[in-house]
């Protein structure tokens, strides 16, 4: 046992060290009790019998290590991941608005009525605190919207980063909300993405109930065009051509939004422009 005064260890009735009395006839020192081996306190009176042994430095070498192991593995995540993330187009915020030092596209950039946009309403581009006070419709429009000015300024990647967003915006309107003018602008932005399969998709969204809707004839010549399907490109055109009484476009009011698109669309086709989105 160990010497409850100084922690030797000792044997027999007295520490060898501190002469300190160890046991009463083989009992506790303080009551007399009997001890069962290497007991560390009297289980009568919970009188201490000796010093708990310490552990040496080496004993907790083992603990040490795996601390700083998981230091270090930490590290080299945190190193790893910030390496492969890709940075986003510019200062571009997650929302798709603008930041506050980055002004409204204007001057070359596409603007309501161009061809790009397709003469879709509004103007300028929403702020991030316009855009998350928007409804998931109005959202997904303006949306739209930047993605066909980028585009038409030459930013390709700004251009295909907002359309990718505007195409989620439309995923979370329920499919019986969306109208034709969405699924035109979805066709758009999948052509914008050069998804040809996508586009026409979109397209047969739009035909299926009205086979002469100008919006999805539109969309199915430019998604043939983008596949290079020459068969389907030239059947499309020639649908299109007689769903145009006159050649001009009709006076209705689901064309008003992006009549000069349509406009701009039949001059390609008087000029034989094929036109892949």
């Amino acid at each position: 046992m160990r010497c409850p005064s100084c922690g030797t260890e000792a044997e027999g009735n007295f520490c060898s060290s501190c002469g300190t009395r160890l046991l009463a006839d083989g009992g506790c020192p303080h009551c007399g009790s009997p001890l069962s081996p290497d007991a560390m306190f009297c289980g009568e009176c919970g009188n201490p019998l000796g010093q708990r042994q310490r552990k040496s430095v080496r004993a907790y070498l083992p603990w040490a290590l795996s601390g700083l192991a998981l230091v270090a593995f930490s590290v080299a995540i945190a190193l790893f991941v910030q390496s492969a993330s890709s940075p986003r187009a510019g200062d571009v915020p997650l929302t798709g608005g603008i930041s506050s030092a980055e002004p409204p596209a204007t001057g070359g950039g596409a603007t309501p009525g161009s061809a790009a946009s397709g003469g879709s309403a509004g103007t300028g581009m929403p702020s991030a605190a316009e855009l998350a006070n928007m409804t998931p419709r109005q959202a997904a429009d303006r949306l739209f919207d930047r993605a066909m000015t980028e585009r038409e300024t030459g930013d390709p990647e700004r251009g295909q980063f907002f359309a990718q967003m505007a195409i989620q915006a439309y995923g979370q309107i329920p499919l019986a909300e969306l109208d034709t003018d969405a699924h035109l602008h979805l066709g758009l932005l999948q052509l914008a993405l050069g998804n040809p399969e996508g586009a026409h998709a979109a397209a047969a969204t739009i035909l299926d109930p009205n086979p002469n809707q100008l919006f999805g004839l539109l969309i199915e010549v430019r998604a043939a065009g983008a596949a290079g399907d020459t068969a389907a490109l030239a059947a499309a055109r020639d649908r299109f051509r007689a769903a145009v009484a006159g050649g001009e476009t009709p006076d209705l009011p689901v064309y008003e939004p992006h009549r000069t698109l349509l406009e701009n669309f039949l001059a390609e086709l008087g000029a034989g422009v094929e036109g892949g989105g």
